[in-house]
């Protein structure tokens, strides 16, 4: 269903702009007495019919208002100037006005209230500026209380330095665990007093940032990053930290929808829209993706759902980075600390002045604001002393502004899951079960891809390993954590030898219950129908693959990069053993056998078997690349003398190990 509604969206088309210019509101429904909210009533039995919204509002930060997202709305209404669209940079492809669009022509009152910077504060605001009576809400709120802004400006686009960044960083996890889901709450409040009877709140979450595979993104030019002192660009540690705060909010968003959807105090609906699992694992959604090239937009990633600037590196910016960060060098270190010492003092100067983080007791000034029923204010760096609600927009233009925001993808996409949820509560209000698309099954092998391209893999493991790991990974090491919807186990096999692999399941949620067999099933569809039938591959290598089944990923990955490539095609190898007087000596190389275990449960016991005792100095060792002949191992060790004509010679322990070396004709054994 959310597919499918995604593809729907994305169809819409936009109508002139002018035609979600936002209508006044009458202010004594605001000011003067409450008007008698009305029931929406259960009159209709499809979830998915939207003609009962006939007012609704879309409240919110810079997500909701969609930053550079299309074209910048007019203002065809006379409104205060702290409320135009310039102001707030409201957009024409945000999903406010693609939402409007496929609600239809039973909307007679729209509300576009979401402004850019704005933090729980002002959206506590915006709420409270609407009229009563309102059929639906829909919003974006809590990135900002975590100086979202501030964090992006500091550690992505002009950084003063890693101490500013750390600085932001300390403040935004304070926020995390103080005021966020308290300010959250106090929102849910101050809707109560706008919405009907059997209304319906939907909050959208965020979605993270980057893909954390490779490092390679730490390469590209992201602006100023990689040209200042004591930076190491965007490495995969820092894209984490950003990751992990998509991560809390959302589950903080996630637990105040929960906490207001049981407060019996309420009689509207709510329900949480989490578009971030599309993001990650839906498309190639996320920036830093291995298949990225740092251009915007981008051939190689057309699914991107941010925008974000151009960090692609041609030869001349190689060079001309190169002599930036050489003239920087040049700097003596002492000048170099100078410097950074300076930042961090002028910026900690400024995040220390906040009322939050200058008061003897920070938990009472939570506390003190929260009896106010206002959200509290998150202190970021740069706010303006003692004012509760700093003015909207985040401090720089819209066309740099708009950078880690929803791209016009990314719109469709919020819209799309803001409208399955939509229909899913619906349902909740009508006592039904929601519609649902069944789950389509897509299977992706590994193989396919294009084996030269960074960041895809040359790996392979052999079918009796891969088939044995299946069966101990969903049976034994896949373990769901208690309670949790989100969840992901992943365990590797036989590290540091050709067949290891990497095995892993992910759901992203809806599934209530971990069945072991039926993980065992979907593994074994990606080791039986990825490679094993390929005439190409006479010896059964498994390549590997991920398949996705309703809203749980399996993936099965080899990881040994020092293989033959193409896979080798017939099981090979080399004997020698060479008479020394009282003892003789065996050097063994081989490929496409004793794969995954030293050849101490393969090759070693076979051997010692058939010389009946006496094998010493056992040695084994894994190629990091094939050798000249193709030969991915080799073990050396000692034997009694004469034993080689009727072990080695006759391929008796090779052939016994699975494998095979011709005989063994070089030596004198």
């Amino acid at each position: 269903m959310r597919v499918a509604l995604l593809l729907a969206a994305q169809a819409l088309s936009l109508v002139a702009v002018d035609a979600y210019a936002v209508p006044g509101f009458n202010a004594s429904q605001v000011f003067g007495k409450r008007v008698k909210k009305r029931s929406l009533g259960k009159r209709d039995d499809d979830p998915s019919d939207f003609s009962w919204v006939k007012k609704w509002a879309a409240v919110g930060d810079s997500y909701t208002a969609g930053i550079g997202s299309g074209n910048l709305l007019t203002d065809a209404v006379k409104d205060t100037p702290e409320n135009t669209h310039w102001y707030c940079s409201r957009y024409d492809t945000s999903w406010p006005v693609i939402v409007n669009k496929a609600l239809g022509p039973s909307v007679k009152e729209f509300l576009f209230k979401g402004c850019s910077g704005d933090r729980t504060g002002g959206i506590h605001k915006q709420i409270t500026a609407l009229p009563t009576d309102m059929d639906l809400v829909m919003m974006t709120a809590g990135g900002n209380d975590l100086c979202l802004a501030k964090l992006i400006e500091k550690c992505v686009l002009v950084p003063s330095g890693d101490s500013s960044c750390d600085s932001v960083i300390a403040v935004a996890k304070g926020n995390l665990e103080t005021i966020l889901k308290g300010n959250l709450l106090q929102l849910m409040s101050a809707l109560d007093d706008k919405m009907n009877d059997d209304g319906i709140v939907i909050v959208n979450g965020y979605a993270q940032f980057f893909n954390v595979e490779s490092e390679g993104c730490a390469d590209q030019a992201w602006p100023y990053l990689t040209l200042w002192p004591g930076n190491s660009g965007l490495t995969i540690k820092r894209r984490s930290v950003f990751n992990d705060f998509v991560v809390q909010i959302n589950a903080i968003l996630r637990t105040v929808v929960e906490e207001t959807s049981k407060n019996t105090k309420y009689k509207w609906k709510i329900g949480f829209s989490n578009w971030d699992p599309w993001v990650r694992d839906g498309v190639q959604g996320q920036m830093c993706d291995p298949d990225g090239t740092g251009n915007y937009p981008d051939a190689e990633q057309p699914d991107l759902q941010f925008f974000k600037p151009d960090t692609s590196v041609s030869d001349s910016d190689t060079e001309l980075r190169r002599r930036h960060i050489g003239e920087w060098n040049e700097l003596a270190e002492s000048r170099r600390a100078a410097i950074a010492e300076v930042e961090r003092r002028n910026f900690e100067t400024e995040l220390y002045n906040s009322r939050l983080y200058n008061t003897a007791n920070p938990g009472a000034e939570v506390k003190h604001r929260l009896d106010r029923r206002f959200p509290s204010a998150p202190g970021c760096p740069g706010d303006k002393p003692n004012v509760d609600v700093q003015p909207p927009g985040i401090g720089l233009p819209d066309h740099v502004g708009k950078n880690f925001h929803p791209n016009e993808r990314g719109h469709y996409t919020i819209a799309s899951f803001a409208l399955q949820t939509l229909v899913d509560t619906r349902a909740d209000v009508l006592n039904m079960v929601a519609p649902s698309c069944p789950p389509q099954d897509k299977l992706t092998c590994a193989r396919k891809r294009d084996g030269d391209k960074p960041g895809n893999y040359q790996a392979y493991a052999t079918a009796a390993r891969i088939n044995e790991d299946v069966e101990d990974f969903c049976m034994n090491k896949a373990q769901r954590p208690t309670g949790q919807d989100e969840w992901e186990a992943s365990h590797t096999f036989h590290e540091k030898t050709p067949d290891e692999t990497e095995f892993k399941i992910k759901v992203s949620s809806g599934d209530t219950a971990f069945d072991r067999n039926d993980c065992v099933k979907k593994m074994r569809s990606i080791s039986d129908n990825c490679d094993g039938n390929d005439p190409n591959n006479p010896l059964n290598f498994k390549f590997g693959g991920e398949f996705v089944s309703g809203y749980s990923t399996y993936t099965i990955q080899p990881k040994w990069q020092g293989r033959n490539w193409p896979a080798t095609t017939k099981i090979y190898g080399h004997c020698e053993g060479w008479y020394h007087g009282y003892w003789s000596n065996f050097m063994i190389r081989g490929r496409g056998w004793a794969s995954h275990d030293f050849g101490q449960d393969s090759l070693e016991p076979k051997a010692r078997s058939c010389i009946g005792g006496g094998l010493t100095l056992w040695r084994f060792k894994y190629f990091d690349k094939p050798d000249a002949d193709g030969n991915e191992w080799q073990a050396d060790f000692n034997t009694p003398i004469w034993v080689r004509r009727r072990c080695f010679m006759n391929d008796k322990v090779q052939s016994g190990a699975l494998g095979s070396t011709g005989g063994c004709s070089k030596g004198n054994d």
